[in-house]
């Protein structure tokens, strides 16, 4: 009886706060208004294509110390880690080593590698602690990004310089050599706001303990500035200038295959800079002008030791590669009345790459794509909005490409709506997949015949002109606020046909190759028959699938956000079977956060990623559990962001990622945050 009336009256207190304090200080407010999807800010009730945000409070919660790590909370989005390279973010499968259907932006500006197509996230120059929020659209957006947009778009925002104002001071320390160290200093005036951050990061990500599930060795060494200015010379117009710097230096290898995975040293420098003038000329209308540049280069060494016979030919190999984009961009986003918007531009940029190993012979090559973009948005009546959209581009070796987007949504409610939207996109080839030509020269002394600079192995080369890979898409959304529970509910179900997939086929060199053996190769006898790689578009790819994200607040029970993918792939006829299982059918993440009395606050974070495979130079992946935990005690008065918190990560038990030897540890961390 006493249980019964205890439980009565937790349940009406309950009721009773959630009614009061949920609705009133959480729901009153707007959702928070997105710009990715169609270049316009509006709420995501509105937007024509599915819009996760990742924002302040959930970084924190999360306990992720890299940006990439942050994407395992948007459903359909997959994470992986190795250490021969960059992690990897795809989304709904398709990925391998150097996944390249992505676009990747800082405050709209591309941070995509120019050559790969792929996307470095450990050498990225800002840090968690530089970022507002991240937008991640979960689909298709070449209607309003063109090309790089072909799975979806992670747009991070950094913070605004005038928003961080004195010093801020980030210290972390933990078990295998890890120390990450930030600063950062700001300062905030009438007309102009400045912001700069330092940092530094050391850990070993995998280590190389002579066993098969611990064959390789990563430490890392990498440091970052980050600087954003903000000048307002006038009321109506501003000029943005960000700049970022990282360099890293990581020893890599393994004991148990000393002969192709030797230790060395991985050095790579990547530097950014982005110059924008704004003019708000009317509400809800602006015009401007950005101008920006990357640059990467790294640098590899190492000795490749081959047996032939009694014979040992040490072989070094130079991995160079050295990669810039700089892009020029025209926007103007103008709102003809309350209920007509629309956003017009036009782009147009250089992407340069060079590389004696991936590009032997032929120097600096270059493409200068160029696009045209359009989007608007038009309620036609009070429950419904029309998106309209599309972009023209033209790349080299391929003819111009028109990727068109129509959505509808309808509200059903002040706060829920559904989405209907479809279109079709294209993913234009990388410089990689244009010009690649892979090869391993002998670089010592002559020895038996094979004089020094002889090209002995080869490796992926380009062959044929590739025709882009295109996807056609059909969706259906629901985006849902229903303050009565605290909880807001974005879903959809989508269909999406990839057509023309670039794949890579194997060959033997001289014999079935399509292409001609170089002049200066030679083969060492006694290695057998050797294969290279070739590209070439194969067939088609149907991917169907749904994901749900829920974010759930409650005054006692604290902030529980959960996301859902479940995928399936089918091959058509001439594409590699594996693509089918490159998608886990199940995927899943959940992070529950909780205030707790006298100034404390933890977080439990759990992730279930389902078998799947990764392609290329990954493999099986199987099924795993990831947990992990944080408690933090905030050290300040109401307001403070001081705190000292002791994060644990896979608390139950190690995994694999990527492949069966790459063994994600255990760790375990405090981080002191100070302001003044």
């Amino acid at each position: 009886m006493r249980y019964r009336s205890f439980h009565a009256l937790l349940l009406a207190f309950t009721h009773n706060v959630l009614a009061q304090g949920v609705t009133e200080a959480l729901f009153l407010a707007d959702l928070p208004q997105v710009l990715t999807a169609s270049r316009i800010a509006t709420s995501p009730l509105d937007a024509p294509a599915p819009v996760t945000v990742i924002d302040q409070e959930t970084i924190r919660a999360s306990g992720f110390t890299e940006i990439h790590d942050v994407l395992r909370l948007v459903p359909g989005y997959l994470v992986a880690d190795w250490p021969k390279g960059s992690p990897m973010v795809v989304n709904h499968g398709l990925g391998d080593a150097y996944p390249n259907r992505l676009l990747v932006m800082v405050d709209g500006r591309s941070v995509v590698n120019p050559a790969t197509g792929a996307v470095d996230w450990q050498d990225l120059p800002l840090r968690l602690e530089d970022v507002e929020r991240i937008e991640v659209v979960r689909g298709p957006n070449q209607a309003s990004y063109g090309a790089g947009a072909f799975q979806g778009v992670i747009h991070i925002i950094t913070r605004e310089p005038g928003a961080d104002t004195g010093v801020g001071l980030i210290l972390s320390r933990g078990r295998h050599d890890f120390a990450d160290h930030y600063v950062r200093l700001g300062k905030s005036a009438q007309s102009v706001d400045w912001r700069l951050s330092l940092s530094s990061r050391e850990a070993t990500n995998f280590r190389d303990l002579k066993r098969f599930t611990h064959s390789y060795q990563e430490e890392i060494q990498h440091q970052g500035v980050y600087g954003q200015l903000v000048l307002r010379p006038v009321s109506d117009q501003e000029w943005l200038l960000s700049a970022g710097l990282s360099r890293g230096e990581d020893w890599v290898g393994s004991t148990l295959k000393p002969d192709e995975e030797p230790y060395r040293t991985r050095r790579q420098e990547q530097y950014s800079i982005r110059l924008a003038w704004h003019k708000h000329y009317a509400p809800g209308s602006q015009l401007s002008l950005e101008y920006g540049r990357f640059q990467r280069s790294k640098r590899e060494t190492a000795v490749l030791s081959r047996q032939i016979g009694a014979i040992t030919i040490r072989a070094p190999v130079a991995e160079d590669l050295d990669a810039s984009r700089d892009a020029l961009e025209l926007q103007q986003i103008h709102a003809w009345a309350d209920d007509v918007k629309a956003v017009w531009g036009v782009s147009l940029r250089q992407d340069r790459a060079e590389s004696e190993r991936q590009l032997y012979g032929l120097g600096t090559v270059r493409a200068t794509p160029w696009q045209v973009f359009a989007n608007l948005d038009w309620r036609f009546k009070p429950d419904w909005l029309l998106h309209i959209g599309g972009t023209l581009e033209r790349h080299p070796q391929s003819h111009p490409l028109i990727s068109p987007r129509l959505a509808l949504n309808w509200t059903l409610s002040p706060g829920q709506s559904l989405r209907f939207s479809a279109g079709q996109g294209y993913r234009a080839t990388t410089l990689a997949e244009t010009h690649a030509r892979e090869v391993i020269r002998y670089l010592g002394p002559s020895l038996g015949g094979l004089p020094t600079g002889s090209i002995v192995d080869l490796g992926t080369w380009a062959i044929q002109r590739l025709q882009p890979e295109r996807t056609r898409f059909v969706e259906l959304g629901y985006v849902g606020r229903h303050p009565a529970y605290g909880l807001v509910l974005d879903t959809r179900l989508f269909s999406q046909l990839h057509q023309r997939y670039v794949d890579d086929r194997s060959c033997t060199v001289g014999t079935d190759c399509p292409f001609p053996v170089p002049a200066d190769y030679l083969r060492p006898s006694g290695l057998g028959p050797d294969k290279a790689d070739y590209f070439y578009n194969s067939g088609g790819i149907r991917t169907l699938g749904g994901d749900l994200a829920l974010d759930w607040r409650h005054p006692i029970l604290g902030r529980v956000l959960v996301s859902h993918a479940i995928t399936r792939i089918r091959a058509g006829a001439g594409t590699d079977r594996d693509t089918e299982r490159t998608a886990p059918r199940h995927a899943t993440s959940l992070l529950w956060s909780l205030p707790l009395p006298t100034g404390f606050s933890a977080s439990l974070g759990y992730y279930r990623v389902g078998d799947m495979m990764w392609l290329n130079d990954g493999d099986v992946q199987s099924s795993y559990e990831r947990v992990d935990f944080r408690l933090a005690k905030h050290l300040g008065g109401k307001g403070s962001e001081d705190e000292l918190a002791l994060t644990l990560q896979n608390a139950t038990g190690e995994h694999m990622e990527f492949r069966q030897n790459h063994t994600v540890q255990r760790q375990a961390f405090l981080t002191l945050r100070l302001t003044w």
